[in-house]
């Protein structure tokens, strides 16, 4: 329940960009507010937290926990942000949950984990399903920026996978809930920095419902499932948590078209039952996960 939960929170990520983006902000801005109101709280719960030692803190190798923390959540995020500028919050759903499989691969490149062929089954078809879901869309591209939005989108699918493969050890070293906050709160850092680069320390002036947007992604859509889904792993086990966790892709396909009332074609029901076929099989055949 905490994963399926905590999976759904995760989705409505890009229906609240979308949303802070009819009021005339862009992808920058509305990541600054999503880190900058879940930042208090990543800060404070480390040391009211009984699962967070000071030894934790000491022990931690904060080298590897920055680079981690600025690839997975920064740029990850970033990329994110910028492809929904772009494409639909359905179809970057679907884009975004590659992400098992470019661990996959990941993973048998740099670690020489054999891929299987159960597991090249579970690949294959979840990128059918993003074929056939890119063809259902009305592409223009000579004008409208749709395959930039795509390409930000599987970068943002790649650089969080290249976070999971590289913190299982770090994970195991400092704990789960420890190495979430400490990572969270160095790329809300570098988030913060980011945006004062570019529009300076203005944070006021714009319409109220961008605030109240960016603080329920900040609850909603960061630290609830970060802290759900962590806990959540911990009790079933990561390979249970990825076949649960298909739901993702499901609920932002029902958001947006319910909320933002994007168009959604026979096509898109297609693909997005190739995607989520082939992240079951993969959950079932590996230990994959998200923190």
């Amino acid at each position: 329940m905490l994963v399926f939960i905590g999976s759904i929170c995760f989705s409505t990520k890009a229906i609240f960009v979308k949303l802070c983006l009819r009021h005339g902000v862009d992808g920058v801005t509305a990541l600054m507010l999503r880190m900058l109101f879940a930042l208090p709280f990543y800060i404070i719960f480390p040391f009211i937290s009984r699962n967070v030692s000071m030894h934790q803190f000491k022990s931690a190798p904060w080298g590897k926990i920055a680079f981690l923390g600025l690839v997975g959540y920064y740029l990850a995020s970033l990329f994110d942000f910028l492809g929904l500028q772009y494409i639909q919050a359905n179809l970057e759903r679907l884009i975004v949950f590659m992400y098992p499989t470019m661990v996959l691969v990941l993973g048998a490149v740099i670690f020489k984990r054999k891929i299987t062929f159960p597991q090249m089954v579970a690949v294959l078809l979840s990128y059918a399903g993003i074929v056939v879901a890119c063809i259902s869309q009305d592409f223009d591209l000579s004008g409208k920026g749709i395959w930039l939005g795509i390409l930000f989108v599987a970068l943002s699918a790649l650089t969080y996978s290249i976070y999971l493969v590289f913190s299982d050890n770090i994970i195991r070293q400092i704990g789960s809930v420890a190495f979430t906050c400490f990572s969270m709160v160095i790329s809300s850092v570098a988030v913060l920095v980011h945006y004062g680069v570019l529009h300076g320390l203005q944070i006021s002036g714009f319409d109220w419902q961008v605030y109240v947007y960016g603080l329920l992604m900040a609850v909603i859509a960061t630290i609830i499932p970060t802290m759900f889904l962590t806990k959540g792993i911990s009790l079933i086990g990561s390979g249970n948590a990825a076949l649960i966790s298909s739901i993702g892709p499901v609920a932002t396909i029902a958001m947006s078209y319910f909320i933002l009332h994007e168009p959604f074609s026979g096509l898109q029901g297609i693909g997005t039952v190739l995607v989520i076929a082939g992240i079951a099989f993969l959950g079932i055949k590996s230990s994959l996960g998200r923190p």
